[in-house]
């Protein structure tokens, strides 16, 4: 595609004068045009004492129309006073209206009806393209709760729900085989460790005793570590036993899903859409309050429009009028921006080249009308029309569209749009201190729980002391009387 291009421009360049009609010629006068920083097609670079330097398509244009058409080119700085209050479009349309030398803006607009009444505009487009969004590439998600993530929070309900059965049931059985009216002593046979015989003494047949002691039989199951059964009786065994294949179930079931989402990275879900950045938390818009987009969204009164233009509004630096205001704001990896598919991809790999790795991203193309863009003159203009019929030779030949390809760089950013290359990144890794700080958690919490216990029970212990001394001293005192 590349060779086809190349030489519809050298016959363009090379194209005789003399094929020129004689009213299209415009005898060598001087055109002035606004000069803007429009990225990607045109970038503007500031110099000292009001000087500048334009590059990109727009000079390519009406560099080879003021040759086609015989006239001069004179470049207008932007008034930056005009910038500062209105913001950059704005400003070049206060330029363009105000002052009578200024015949243009080299620069694609889309068409309002306030612009439409201010302005002339060329009837063919100078650019056309779908609209996207230019988000953060989503990062890995948390592992401090990653060991809730394999179940959904109704699994762990009816999980809860089935331990605190089990426990119940257990304990109330228990309880039956160590009550002398129900049971015999004899026939119970407490196959556990040898202290466990602590547990027949009369004075430690608390219902607590029996729900704390089966609590632990069955997490020890739950957790796959194994335990003896409690009594040889068939009614804990059958309870036990199906509790056991239940657990077995789960365990199984757990363990793959954690195994796997710790040897591969879990990625944060993209934003693919206007809906998905207005729902999402982290990542903010910034809105240019001079562009279409910006100005539809902004003035929004329902839908997601409005959603969106409410988020703007909670920090006014969201809400920018100028494109190098804006990419300060894009850098920051915060925000979000919905603007043509061509700037879009330009941002992307504008980062790449700047820092060596895909920072950011392009989403899906949004369900919203096509951008047409158009060069704006002055009103009533005579030259708009010649302007036209330049504007279309270089759209139909294609020259228009290879210009803005280079000047976007999507070439030197290939890994960045591959989707090939992103899926085959996902591979597994060693599991690393990142991955296991769910462990750790549950690990810190039961610290805590088992200090915080320990000082109760003390505490508990030394009033219990303390009371027994005052009862002994009571008691001493009535002896001596």
């Amino acid at each position: 595609m590349i060779l086809p291009s190349l030489a519809s421009l050298v016959v363009f360049y090379a194209a005789p004068v003399n094929s020129v009609a004689p009213r299209a010629n415009f005898g060598g006068v001087e055109m002035k045009f606004v000069a803007i920083h429009n990225p990607p097609f045109d970038i503007y670079i500031r110099g000292p004492n009001g000087t500048f330097t334009l590059s990109g398509v727009a000079t390519n244009i009406v560099g080879w129309m003021s040759k086609y058409y015989n006239f001069k080119v004179t470049l207008v700085a932007v008034n930056e006073s005009l910038v500062e209050k209105f913001g950059t479009n704005e400003a070049a349309y206060h330029q363009l209206t105000d002052d009578e030398a200024v015949d243009g803006i080299i620069c694609g607009f889309g068409l309002t009806l306030d612009r439409m009444k201010r302005m002339g505009y060329t009837s063919s487009f100078v650019w056309v393209d779908g609209f996207s969004l230019v988000v953060p590439k989503p990062g890995e998600e948390s592992r401090l709760f990653a060991f809730t993530g394999p179940f959904q929070p109704t699994v762990w309900l009816f999980i809860l729900i089935s331990l605190l059965f089990m426990v119940g049931v257990m304990a109330v059985f228990t309880w039956f085989y160590k009550n002398p009216s129900f049971s015999n002593y004899k026939d119970i046979s407490i196959t556990n460790r040898k202290e466990d015989s602590a547990m027949m003494k009369p004075d430690r047949n608390k219902i607590s005793n029996y729900v704390s002691s089966n609590l632990i039989y069955v997490v020890n199951i739950l957790t796959n570590q194994g335990c003896r059964e409690a009594f040889d009786r068939h009614s804990f065994r059958v309870l036990a036993g199906f509790w056991l294949l239940g657990a077995m179930v789960l365990v199984n079931s757990y363990s793959g899903i954690v195994i796997s989402s710790l040897t591969v990275p879990k990625m944060k879900p993209p934003i693919e859409s206007l809906e998905d950045l207005a729902s999402n938390k982290e990542t903010g818009i910034v809105l240019r309050h001079d562009m279409t987009m910006g100005i539809q969204i902004l003035n929004a009164v329902s839908g997601v429009y409005k959603v969106l233009g409410d988020k703007a509004r909670q920090d006014r630096n969201q809400i920018v009028g100028d494109a190098f205001k804006l990419n300060k704001m894009l850098e920051t990896g915060k925000y979000a921006y919905p603007f043509i598919q061509t700037f879009n991809t330009w941002f992307v790999a504008l980062q790449y080249r700047k820092d060596g790795r895909c920072r950011f991203q392009v989403s899906k193309p949004l369900r919203v009308p096509y951008g047409y863009y158009f060069w704006l003159t002055k009103k009533g203009s005579s030259n708009t029309k010649l302007l036209n019929d330049g504007l279309v030779k270089l759209w139909e030949s294609g020259i228009s569209r290879f210009w803005a390809n280079n000047q976007t760089g999507l070439a030197k950013a290939a890994e960045c749009f591959d989707s090939r290359r992103q899926k085959t990144s996902a591979q597994q890794v060693p599991i690393r201190l990142y991955d296991l700080t769910s462990a750790f958690l549950i690990l810190g919490i039961g610290l805590g729980l088992a200090i915080l216990c320990f000082l109760i029970e003390l505490i508990q212990s030394r009033f219990r002391r303390q009371t027994q001394q005052m009862q002994s001293k009571g008691r001493s005192c009535i002896d001596l009387k």
